[in-house]
């Protein structure tokens, strides 16, 4: 709980209004509760929970204990009020309410009283589990309408880890719910962007929910134009799944393939890169082994923890120099080229033959679909069959659940988009220096994500950069509207008139990418490069459901197969 924060409001908007506002949100919840509490917390509600409120101000605000939410009964508390704050899902509620049924059985005369708050709200799905396992009476209901939360100066999370899950393999939508009533708090505290843009089902399903809660507010809507926001771009993740797939290469992003960012750590690593970089620039030398900038980091007392960012870029160091990294790193450039699906088909078996991490393996292996338009029939059977052999047959579901989700599908015939995409927005570059960028390219080493394209695209306008012909190859509908009212100052839409929107002398726009499904940082990374060239002229601000790498997109939809895979396995 004790981050060290990035400055919020040193970008092109003053984020820190968010963070502010979420911590009010939080207040007044724990105030609603009167006396002493236990504070229960479901473990990923608690990792981001450390960006809006230290643990002084909990303890302020009558917080005695943090827990982290279990069936176990509750023992001796001595307080009344247990608070739950936990994501709204059916295995929260479950559990939720086999620990009241646990506590009341042990601790009949315990006599606590439980409120729930479910984030980003309640649903009816959670309380119908009360009602069935006979808690409902037990509980106060709530939810904590939390929008987006600022993870650095112009970047915003939702921290919903399975909406691309729901998305795209469940078909749930619930999730964009909360993407656009964060928009529109968005926007009513900035005020309203003249430009929406979209590409995808869930970007066009997202500008429906604006106009229909611009419309509910009425007069009261933000008014459009004007403000410090000029343009907000919507776009699936669905619409590019292969840059996920990739390894990140840019710094943070490494950290991220092999550590794993968690919450308020990556503004802290780019910061201490950046203040290593000023410090290091003062001094005379002009290139330094890593032992040597050790020597340097020793004689550094600005910087107490620079000991700990060293370690990280050592562990970095010999990820990256191990000969399996090299290879997954291989077989991926060889499918981004369209050249040696032969030779990366065998690459892969090998891995699985060498016991390879298996996310790894499953990575490849949906990157091979989704760049040649689904796996070829002769390695399709081959590859699973490997993966069951390897890994074990309890996996079968997990396979399916992949294929549910349109990652990893036998090839049917005809040929995919991938390769017309790839020369309409150029995205492999050749020649790319990673020292010295001068594409955005650099962050994959020569691959430009197709996202990022997109928005390059639609930012240099107009429109969307792009012949409608090449948006088709996408998934789901692209759009170009102006938010404005009518004459009644009622809010509508209309279609966006043709200008022009390149030239440096024009201001400086600002301009909100949000990403539904997930950002990896390398795609961070990308769009901030993208900023910083003039010819653009764009300050980005970026939100997202979650903050993901491959491995975690992954995990986010085999998660309950692996589960059972392990169970089956011990049995």
């Amino acid at each position: 709980m004790a981050a060290i924060l990035p400055n919020y409001n040193e970008g092109p908007l003053a984020l820190g209004h968010l963070r502010e506002e979420a911590r009010r949100l939080l207040i007044e919840l724990l105030d609603s509760r009167r006396g002493k509490k236990v504070l229960v917390l479901d473990p990923k509600v608690s990792g981001f929970l450390g960006l809006l409120a230290e643990v002084s101000l909990l303890k302020e605000h009558g917080i005695e204990q943090l827990l982290h939410l279990s069936t176990e009964p509750l023992g001796d508390l001595g307080v009344r009020n247990v608070i739950y704050l936990v994501r709204a899902s059916i295995e929260n509620a479950k559990q939720i309410a086999e620990q009241i049924k646990e506590t009341n059985r042990v601790r009949a005369a315990a006599g606590f009283e439980y409120a729930v708050y479910f984030l980003p709200r309640r649903t009816i799905a959670c309380e119908r589990i009360f009602q069935e396992e006979g808690v409902y009476g037990d509980i106060v209901a709530g939810e904590f309408p939390l929008g987006f939360i600022p993870f650095d100066y112009d970047l915003l999370s939702l921290e919903l880890g399975t909406a691309y899950r729901e998305l795209v393999a469940e078909g749930d939508r619930s999730s964009l719910y909360g993407v656009a009533r964060a928009l529109t708090r968005l926007q009513a505290l900035y005020g309203g962007a003249a430009m929406l843009k979209g590409k995808g089902p869930a970007a066009a399903a997202v500008r429906s929910l604006l106009l229909r809660m611009r419309q509910e507010l009425g007069p009261e809507a933000p008014i459009t134009g004007g403000g410090p926001i000029d343009e907000i771009i919507l776009l699936d993740r669905e619409v590019d799944a292969v840059t996920p797939m990739c390894t990140q290469l840019t710094y943070e992003g490494l950290v991220d393939e092999t550590m794993q960012i968690k919450y308020a750590v990556g503004p802290q690593l780019g910061q201490r890169a950046k203040s290593i970089q000023s410090d290091y620039k003062t001094s005379k030398a002009a290139e330094r082994s890593l032992a040597e900038l050790k020597e340097f980091a020793s004689q550094l007392k600005a910087l107490p923890n620079i000991q700990r960012h060293i370690g990280l870029a050592e562990a970095v160091n010999r990820a990256i120099a191990a000969p399996a990294f090299r290879a997954r790193v291989s077989v991926e450039q060889s499918l981004l080229d369209g050249h040696g699906l032969d030779a990366s088909a065998e690459s892969i078996e090998e891995m699985m033959c060498n016991e390879e991490d298996l996310f790894v393996v499953l990575r490849l292996m949906c990157l091979l679909s989704l760049t040649q338009g689904g796996v070829p029939k002769k390695y399709y059977d081959a590859l699973r069959k490997e993966v069951l052999h390897s890994y074990g047959h309890e996996y079968m579901l997990m396979l399916s659940k992949l294929q549910d989700a349109g990652l990893l599908v036998k090839h049917e015939g005809g040929k995919g988009n991938f390769t017309a995409l790839k020369r309409a927005f150029r995205l492999l570059v050749d020649d790319v220096d990673d020292k010295n960028p001068t594409d955005i390219a650099y962050v994959f080493s020569g691959y430009a994500p197709l996202s990022v394209r997109l928005v390059e695209a639609a930012v240099k306008g107009p429109g969307w950069g792009v012949g409608e012909e090449v948006l088709r190859l996408l998934p789901g509908p692209s759009f170009e509207v102006e938010q404005t009212s009518d004459d009644k100052g009622l809010p509508i839409e209309k279609p966006a008139q043709d200008r022009k929107l390149t030239g440096v002398s024009k201001k400086r726009r600002v301009v909100v990418v949000v990403f539904m499904g997930g950002i990896t940082f390398a795609e961070i990374a990308a769009l901030r490069f993208l900023g910083s060239q003039p010819e653009v002229n764009c300050a980005f601000v970026i939100a997202t459901t979650k903050l993901i790498n491959g491995t975690s997109l992954l995990e986010s939809i085999v998660d309950d197969s692996i589960k059972t895979a392990k169970e089956v396995a011990v049995l």
